[in-house]
């Protein structure tokens, strides 16, 4: 069964002040606009809706959650062009880092919240181990040769074949986290570390990172505490999965033929649905 992700939904405070940060800084363009809900994507695809809270408040103490939301863009070009882009706009950036398989850069928007925005590496060139696993690697970005690629490009907007490569999640746990992601839902371990879980559907390096490095026995977010509030997967199908969800007694509500609601053991909500939705 394979699998990727669909959205990735946040809740704010102000839907406009992050609507003007993801619209300019990260080029996406609003499809749909509702009274509490904006919904921003790329060729009519919806990447990332914005739910708006307005009695929502900060968590004061890190949560389980989201990490960061990683763009992935369709080439090493259009990253460059999109670092132009960024340093032009004098927006600050938290780090880079080359994973060998990716060259990544990292910022957070306006609500604090993570961003990746990273180029894939052709796949020939991913460095595995002998079980076909990915080595867990940060190196320094070539910073330089990232821009020059995209030297020829002007960036107007977030290309039509951005996608959410990864969704990168705080978690409490990463035994129980494992135990959810890789036997219940079907994703392989790709990487490995004491501190961290990457899984991947297929032969991608992962759809979901899983990290404790702010700590064990995180508490899950609130309802009106702004940050994630679900993303969702995308299958061919769900009737393999729901199967797997009962053997395993796993809450779960079903709201149509095409997607079911769940929390993971960190209390972080995903809604899983059929690749004709997102």
């Amino acid at each position: 069964m394979t699998m990727e992700i669909g959205k990735v939904v946040l809740k704010t405070r102000s839907k406009h002040a992050l609507v003007a940060f993801y619209s300019e800084i990260i080029g996406l363009k609003v499809i749909a606009d509702e009274a509490d809900k904006i919904a921003l994507g790329v060729d009519d695809r919806v990447l990332l809706e914005l739910i708006e809270i307005k009695q929502g408040k900060a968590p004061k103490q890190v949560k389980t959650g989201l990490y960061h939301t990683a763009f992935l863009l369709p080439s090493r070009a259009e990253l460059g062009s999109f670092l132009h882009h960024l340093l032009e706009s004098n927006y600050p950036i938290d780090g880079a880092g080359d994973h060998i398989y990716s060259e990544a850069l990292y910022f957070r928007d306006p609500d604090g919240n993570g961003i990746e925005v990273y180029a894939d590496r052709p796949r020939d060139e991913w460095q595995r181990d002998e079980l076909g696993n990915l080595p867990m690697a940060t190196n320094e970005v070539d910073g330089d040769g990232i821009l020059m690629a995209g030297a020829e490009l002007d960036w107007y907007a977030a290309p039509n074949d951005t996608i959410i490569g990864h969704v990168h999640l705080q978690v409490s746990h990463l035994e129980e986290t494992r135990q959810f992601y890789q036997t219940i839902l079907g994703f392989q371990v790709t990487t490995e570390i004491p501190s961290a879980l990457f899984f991947a559907s297929g032969d991608y390096h992962h759809h979901i990172g899983t990290n404790i490095w702010a700590g064990r026995d995180l508490l899950k977010m609130e309802e009106l505490e702004t940050g994630l509030a679900y993303f969702s997967i995308k299958v061919g199908e769900l009737d393999v999965l729901e199967k797997r969800l009962r053997a395993y007694d796993i809450p779960y509500e079903k709201d149509s033929d095409t997607l079911i609601t769940l929390e993971d053991p960190n209390g972080i909500n995903i809604k899983i649905v059929t690749n004709t939705k997102s």
